[in-house]
Parts: structure tokens; sequence; C-alpha cells
């Protein structure tokens, strides 16, 4: 049986090829190349078999125990209801567009006044007066209000209530209702976008149905003149927005009639806005 083993043609071909130096004489390995090469001509090469595993003994078999796959239990989480905003983060606070060492100044500043009092604020005003990067230390400053609350801050860690001591404690014995803070503060960012996404759309919309509007389109039915002198009680004149938005209230009236099938829930929709609306203004008349 003819073979398509030729070595010169493969030694030509992977001339560059590290992995088949053993075909060069002087490599190390071409002795057992050859020797390989010689034990295949002769049929006495055999490939390599597969380990077999040991038996099992027939006395055995089909009485061992199948070990069962223990199923992991997925977490069960219960829906996040969104009822009220999440309290707003008290040790976040953006910097201002100021230099480094500006910003430094501030911070270090509002450290010593949280820790010292106002007796050392008091002294520190009289004796940087004319220092500018003490400046913020003037109520008229733009960088007041900044440095005021970094002093609320600081004070607030150096001297911590009892309370916030006692909430701290209670989140350390219970890492999970720290998560839950974080996983509604998401939803509640989630859905905010949702809102914004539906107000821009709504405006997007209009803005669309006010552009097919034909203005030229329009029959004048009578004139009616008003002398100069005469005073009326006439209602202010109509801004082309109340009147396109009067045109497109119109349009949803009339299709409301042929198709109203399509505006129940849209109606549902509103009806649920209108409350709630009408909730919270009741709500912050009682407050």
């Amino acid at each position: 049986r003819k073979s398509n083993f030729n070595p010169p043609r493969i030694k030509d071909n992977e001339r560059g090829n590290r992995k088949f130096n053993f075909l060069k004489e002087g490599d190390p390995y071409h002795a057992y190349y050859l020797h390989k090469v010689k034990d295949f001509i002769e049929g006495k090469a055999q490939e390599p078999a597969a380990p077999q595993l040991p038996a099992v003994p027939q006395q055995l078999q089909g009485k061992m125990p199948v070990p069962a796959v223990p199923k992991k239990k997925l977490p069960v989480y219960e829906p996040i209801i969104l009822k009220d905003p999440p309290a707003e983060p008290i040790y976040m606070l953006d910097p201002p567009s100021i230099s480094a060492l500006e910003l430094d100044v501030v911070k270090l500043t509002a450290q010593f006044v949280a820790k010292n009092g106002k007796s050392f604020l008091q002294t520190l005003i009289q004796k940087e007066q004319k220092n500018y990067l003490f400046d913020f230390l003037r109520p008229q400053h733009g960088h007041f209000q900044y440095f005021t609350k970094l002093v609320e801050q600081y004070s607030k860690i150096l001297l911590p209530e009892t309370k916030m001591l006692e909430k701290l404690k209670l989140e350390d014995k219970k890492p999970s209702a720290l998560l839950d803070k974080a996983m509604y503060k998401v939803e509640w960012l989630k859905y905010q976008e949702r809102v914004k996404k539906k107000e821009q759309d709504d405006r997007e919309k209009e803005r669309v149905s006010f552009a097919q509007i034909d203005w030229h389109d329009f029959v004048v039915v009578e004139t009616i003149d008003f002398p100069v002198d005469e005073a009326g009680d006439l209602p202010p004149p109509v801004t082309p927005d109340e009147l396109g938005a009067r045109l497109i209230a119109q349009e949803r009236y009339e299709r409301m009639k042929e198709h109203p099938e399509e505006f129940t829930g849209e109606d549902d929709e509103d009806d649920e806005e209108e409350e709630e609306e009408e909730g919270e203004k009741e709500e912050n008349d009682t407050m």
C-alpha cells in the first residue's frame, strides 16, 4: 500500500516551524523519530489505548445506589412596591468647580471648624480676612453654602447622634437591609426614567400633532368690527399653542366617537393620574 508520507516535502514546507525540528539530523529527537518510523513500518507500533475503568463485581451490579445530585434552591425575590422616594444621601456633596488647592483648603477648614466650634471660625475669619484662599468664609461668597454643608457633615461624623449609631449597629447585624435599600433606590431611579421618557414621548407626540396642522387651511366665517372706544368683557386672544391643543382635543373627541374601544385604556389611565394628583394636593393641603 502506497503512503502519502514524504519527509523531505514536510521538511521543506515546515522549515521555519520549531515543532518539526526533529526532522533535522542534528536534532536530539531525530534518533527517536527514526526509531518510531521503523516501528510503524514493521507494524510494531500501536496507538495508545484509552484507560479502562476498573470493572464492577457482578454481586454489586444493579445494587449500587445512584448518588442524588443536590438541587440548588434559587433565591426568591419579592417584587418591590414603590411608595415614597428614597432618602437623599447625607454624605454626598458635589464639589464646586475650583482648583485642587482651594478645595483642600475648604475641606480642611470645615474639619477644624466642625471639631473646634464657632469660636475657632471667628478667630480664623479675623486672622485670614486678607487671604483670598479664605474668601469662602464670607456669607456672600458663592462657596459659603458648600462650606457650611461640609461643616454639618463633618459634625455628624465627629459627634454622631445615638439614633445614627443604633441604626449603624442594626445595619451591621443585618447587611441584607442595606441591599434592600439599594435595590429600592435602583427601582425608584428606573421608575423616574420611565416617567421622564413617557413625558418626553408625550411632548414629541404633541409637537408632531402641531406640525401636522395646516394653519393655512382656515375659512373666514364672519368678521366683527369693534369700535375703538367700545369696552367689552371679552376673553383674551387665543395663542397658537392653545388653538392647537383645542384642535387636537377635537380630533381626539371625533375619533373617540368612531372608535371608542381605542380610548378605554387611555381614559382609565387619565382617571388614575387625576386621582393621584388630587390625592397629592390633599396631602399637601393637610401638611
